[in-house]
């Protein structure tokens, strides 16, 4: 009765603490439309508009499946191309928490993406397989 006890009671801390450590990232999918060299950002195109993305010396960009035997292959910001489609794990620029109470203001809730359209991306990645055309 004892485990039984400790072990409801352990996976009760575990539940509270995996939303307590949960980062507020999230993922972004879209076909490159524009790419600024100088203030190292690139704009997605989707059905919403267009969302400019910003893209850090400390960005994870890579290839999905592209290397050798399925390995993913590590680029750069050169490797990020108009015409490219790729998901990014992103993060409202800026540094702020989208989801505290205070940032309200700066979030638009009809998207829940930052009001001046501008994400931080933590990784990118392209998938290397056939097109359709």
């Amino acid at each position: 009765m004892k485990t039984l006890k400790l072990l409801g009671a352990l996976s009760l801390a575990a539940l509270f603490s995996t939303a307590a450590m949960a980062d507020y990232d999230f993922d972004v999918q879209g076909q490159i439309s524009a790419v600024n060299d100088k203030d190292k950002t690139i704009t997605l195109a989707g059905p919403g508009g267009q969302l400019v993305i910003k893209v850090l010396p400390y960005t994870e960009i890579k290839g999905d499946d592209c290397g050798a035997f399925g390995q993913d292959v590590y680029g750069s910001f050169k490797d990020l191309t108009p015409g490219k489609y790729v998901k990014v794990e992103a993060v409202p620029y800026g540094g702020y928490n989208a989801y505290n109470a205070n940032n309200t203001q700066a979030i638009d809730p009809a998207t829940g993406l930052p009001k001046d359209g501008q994400l931080t991306a933590k990784e990118i990645e392209w998938k290397c397989f056939p097109k359709a055309y």
